[in-house]
């Protein structure tokens, strides 16, 4: 137990004082009674103590002073409680940069819902947490390499953003492989860094892979324990696919894609191949236009699907002035009405 405000105990030292006086008080009322004779008669018309109730009543008054005056200290009782230590966790993200990617059907269009997929998971990071970035189409290019501060894969989202010309073509094995990629240059560079560590891998994108290059990969991410959460964009009524754009993300298309008679095509959402991705590696797809599956899956990946590496004593102060205030109040009620 501590005490918060110490310099209050100066009021003990009036408790052997008050009962000083009481003491002075009962011998001087003895007193008087053996002066005044014979009291029996004064029994039927007043009540009449004995000097050991009023000794009683003294001993509660100066327990009450007693308690009054801890409770002022502010007493506080030290407790321990064990907290789990989450297992920090490195995520890494393979945004799909292909064309059907800046399809609009969804507001303000696929590739920008992706990114504020990726912003939440930044603003729920734990400081011990790394993430890295994988863009991918045809092929797969590593942009950041895993990094306690991701607000640098804000910057490459600028970048993004700001393309005018798309390359085409959606190889997840090879998003998938450049993933695998990250984390052995990782290792290569910092042996031991991920010691401690579990690893995940959360995909973004429409679905639509036209490589089907997805075994190899996948067979390594299940010797490695690596999760894949995917995150399907697109609707099932579609929307054309940009090629060439003026002022990148948000500007004016200038042509679409089209097929040999020049008609438009359309990229409708393909949640096939990422459901298949997500279950072989044990995680699960997400609708990226559901909020409520996106925020679970938020909350899957980084809270309750944690391992827990172990536990620490969190102190908890509790505090107790008013168990003793409250038994300063109870004995002096006592000693008044007994």
């Amino acid at each position: 137990m501590e005490f918060a405000r110490q310099q209050y105990f100066w009021l003990l030292l009036a408790t052997p004082f008050v009962m000083f006086l009481w003491g002075v008080g009962v011998w001087h009322q003895r007193r008087m009674r053996i002066r005044f004779g014979n009291i029996e008669n004064l029994e039927a018309i007043s009540r009449i103590s004995s000097s050991g109730l009023a000794w009683v009543r003294g001993v509660l008054f100066a327990a009450s002073l007693f308690f009054m005056t801890v409770g002022l200290a502010y007493p506080r009782m030290v407790l321990r409680e064990l907290q789990p230590l989450p297992t920090p966790t490195d995520v890494v993200f393979l945004l799909d940069i292909s064309p059907s990617m800046y399809a609009r059907d969804m507001s303000p269009s696929r590739l920008a819902r992706a990114e504020e997929i990726i912003q939440k998971f930044i603003l729920r990071k734990q400081p011990q947490d790394r993430y890295g970035l994988v863009v991918f189409n045809w092929d797969s290019a590593v942009l950041s390499y895993l990094t306690s501060d991701p607000q640098n894969i804000l910057v490459y989202f600028d970048y993004l953003n700001q393309q005018d010309k798309p390359e085409t073509g959606t190889n997840m094995g090879s998003a998938l492989t450049g993933g695998l990629r990250l984390l052995a240059t990782e290792q290569k560079f910092n042996p031991g860094s991920f010691k401690g560590r579990r690893s995940v891998f959360v995909m973004l994108s429409d679905g639509d892979d036209t490589a089907s290059q997805l075994d190899k990969p996948l067979l390594a991410l299940a010797k490695a324990d690596t999760k894949v959460y995917t995150f399907g964009f697109g609707t099932a009524s579609g929307s054309f696919v940009p090629l060439v754009m003026r002022g990148g993300l948000g500007g004016e298309v200038d042509q679409y894609l089209t097929d040999e008679g020049g008609s438009r095509l359309v990229s409708r959402a393909e949640a096939k191949t990422l459901r298949g991705i997500a279950e072989k590696s044990g995680a699960r797809f997400v609708r990226a236009e559901n909020g409520r599956q996106v925020e679970e899956a938020l909350d899957e990946i980084l809270v309750q699907g944690r391992p827990v590496a172990g536990y620490y004593s969190n102190p908890v102060r509790k505090d107790l002035h008013r168990y003793f205030l409250a038994a300063a109040f109870a004995c002096l009620i006592a000693g008044i009405f007994l």
